[in-house]
């Protein structure tokens, strides 16, 4: 049992190593040699827990999208006919993201917009994991409600998915850089009343 803690802990260790260096160097940059120096034990340790750097950063991304990935909560879903607010609407967005985890989660947020640009591992990361599924979320919430009559036919699911992403990126991009909800842009509003004004705003002009 103790040998597996270990392990565990060692692992834990190497990913949030690596974490520190990929913010701090690139992931380009970092070499597993300098890695294993930052964690403390031997380069071949860091290969017995991964194959690989592409899989450390992988398992990176995996921690990310464990803590942040949005799904529909189907049963809040089905009461958006009953209680079309922008309340119900956000209450069908979920994010696994537990209290207390907020510089785990800011540091890998980091390497994920600093790679962004130059690393196809994140870029496909950032498709396939965390930009469809929010897509698919959202569009689902606003089929619903057209289905039940609460917005207008032509109403736009992309325009609405483009304004909910571009609000994410320009909140987060501004917390990374140490200006967060004090930005004069957000009027000291947090993330969720930014959202909150979206739907607001989507329900008014798009009501049926």
């Amino acid at each position: 049992m103790n040998n597996n803690l270990e392990k565990t802990s060692t692992k834990q260790k190497i990913l949030d190593s690596a974490t520190d260096l990929f913010a701090a160097k690139g992931y380009t940059e970092t070499t597993v040699r300098e890695l294993a120096a930052v964690v403390g034990v031997k380069e071949a340790s860091i290969y017995n827990h991964f194959p690989s750097k592409k899989a450390i950063l992988e398992c990176i991304l995996g921690e990310y999208s464990q803590f942040t990935e949005m799904f529909i909560d189907r049963g809040n879903l089905s009461t958006l006919c009953e209680n079309p607010t922008t309340d119900a609407i956000l209450s069908c967005m979920r994010f696994s993201f537990p209290e207390g985890k907020e510089e785990f989660f800011l540091k890998r947020l980091y390497v994920i917009l600093q790679e962004q640009h130059r690393n196809p591992i994140v870029r496909k990361f950032i498709s396939e994991r965390y930009i469809l599924s929010t897509e698919q979320t959202i569009r689902m919430i606003i089929n619903k409600l057209k289905e039940f009559n609460v917005l207008r036919p032509d109403t736009d699911p992309d325009f609405w998915v483009k304004a909910h992403s571009s609000l994410i990126y320009a909140f987060t991009s501004r917390l990374l850089l140490g200006i967060g909800d004090s930005s004069p842009d957000f009027n000291g509003m947090d993330m969720i009343e930014l959202l909150r004004n979206l739907y607001d705003l989507m329900l008014k002009t798009c009501g049926a």
